[in-house]
């Protein structure tokens, strides 16, 4: 028997939607359509009727879905047992990942929607990032909220050590980050209120370059309240708060929804969330 027609029987079973099972596999409803037909036939039996304006399986088809899903999982537990899974993960985050032998950290694409597109082609497994996308395909958890801090050096001759006015902040000199997202610079899309233009002096790709630029000169830069904290005895930063309301930034974890019940992947999310969540 056909394997991906029982990946298929089963995924709809579980769905109770074609349209549904068809997102989570990534093929078309019509195709979802003829492999249950397909599967039907070789069975010689009816695996769902329709019911009101959806569907509805047969007792056959609850019969047979209980063990054909047990028989996946241990399919699928035989194969991924040594599996490597890689890990999309915005690198302010990073230093509070899992680290282990069986996970490969990658550093998110600048584009967005590059991340749902390698999730869907599985290049990926599993996006550790900041994502306003709504897309039914995939689940989007919240995992943590990062606060953003300024920083500068210790004995920078123009700021304090213990505060950072909005006058002081505005005059100095930034390093600011070269991605973008909705074409505006990292700190514009979660001040709460309008910026003024920055004195931008030097541009860095990454959270590590900001702290070493800021430690090894006199301008200011932004980080994730994490990092500072990580950094700042280390690299002689001093850590303030933004002269200005921001909202906290939102990390989320993003996989297809294929992935669901697959056991490595959830072992996987699991780590994840007992390792990075802010409850952790």
């Amino acid at each position: 028997m056909d394997m991906n027609l029982v990946r298929t029987f089963v995924t709809v079973y579980q769905q109770n939607s074609f349209t549904r099972a068809a997102d989570l596999l990534n093929i078309s409803q019509p195709a979802v359509s003829m492999s249950i037909r397909r599967l039907e036939s070789e069975l010689g039996v009816t695996l769902f009727v329709k019911e009101g304006r959806g569907i509805a399986p047969t007792a056959k088809a609850v019969e047979l879905a209980e063990k054909m899903q047990q028989g996946i999982q241990i399919i699928d537990s035989a194969l991924n047992g040594n599996r490597k899974h890689t890990v999309c993960c915005v690198e302010g985050v990073s230093h509070l990942a899992p680290q282990r032998d069986d996970i490969i950290y990658k550093t998110p694409p600048f584009e967005q929607h590059v991340i749902f597109e390698q999730l869907r082609s599985q290049q990926i497994d599993l996006a550790l990032d900041t994502t306003t996308r709504k897309d039914s395909a995939f689940a989007i958890v919240p995992l943590r909220k990062e606060e953003i801090v300024v920083i500068a050096r210790e004995g920078h001759p123009r700021i304090s050590a213990d505060f950072l006015t909005s006058d002081a902040f505005f005059a100095e000199n930034h390093i600011v980050y070269r991605a973008t997202r909705e074409g505006r610079r990292f700190l514009d899309l979660f001040a709460l209120e309008p910026l003024k233009p920055r004195q931008e002096r030097v541009e860095v790709y990454n959270q590590a370059s900001m702290v070493l630029n800021v430690c090894d000169s006199d301008s200011i830069g932004v980080v994730f309240k994490s990092i500072a904290q990580k950094w700042a005895k280390r690299l002689g930063l001093n850590v303030y708060e933004t002269p200005f309301a921001c909202s906290p930034v939102p990390i989320q974890m993003i996989y297809h929804k294929r992935m669901e019940n697959d056991e490595a992947h959830k072992r996987l999310r699991e780590l994840i969330r007992a390792e990075m969540s802010d409850k952790a």
